[in-house]
């Protein structure tokens, strides 16, 4: 009989499982701002899209307020991480990266948690640099809500792996 064959790279190995660092974090970070930056284009466009459909000889594309603006990005800020984080706990950053965002002892944790989670980290993105000065690799909303980010290669078992 083999032994099974791990999915996480060679190099990684040493790091699976520990909390990840500032340059990681903030590189998924940066990858799930540019998501959300794409989904808030996509946003626009459809909104343009109905206005032009809606009276095509009087179109002129939407102008909302700065107010509109900011407060629409960060609502669609929190519902991406807050979801993500419930669902899987990774944005699609994470994933690319490797990391997970997990609770108390390493376990999942639920919507209220994620929820309050994702609307500090939107609201107070900077607390996410307490990461380079904390010896437990931990932002202030990780403090806060005891939650943790892993290194976490791991792939969710697949139909063939069954």
């Amino acid at each position: 009989m083999t032994a099974p064959v791990s999915r996480v790279p060679k190099d990684a190995r040493p790091f699976q499982g520990r909390r990840a660092g500032l340059a990681s974090r903030v590189l998924a970070s940066t990858i799930d701002g540019l998501v959300l930056l794409v989904m808030f284009g996509a946003g626009y466009a459809v909104w343009a899209g109905a206005v032009f459909l809606w009276n095509p000889p009087a179109f002129s594309f939407p102008a909302p307020s700065r107010l509109i603006v900011v407060i629409a990005g960060y609502l669609l800020g929190v519902a991406y991480l807050a979801l993500c984080w419930r669902l899987s706990g990774r944005t699609y950053g994470d994933q690319v990266i490797g990391l997970r965002v997990v609770g108390r002892g390493g376990r999942p944790f639920g919507f209220t948690t994620a929820l309050v989670r994702a609307a500090f980290c939107a609201a107070f993105p900077l607390g996410l640099f307490w990461t380079a000065v904390s010896r437990e690799n931990r932002s202030v909303a990780d403090l806060l809500l005891r939650t943790s980010v892993l290194y976490d290669w791991q792939t969710p078992a697949t139909v063939d792996d069954l």
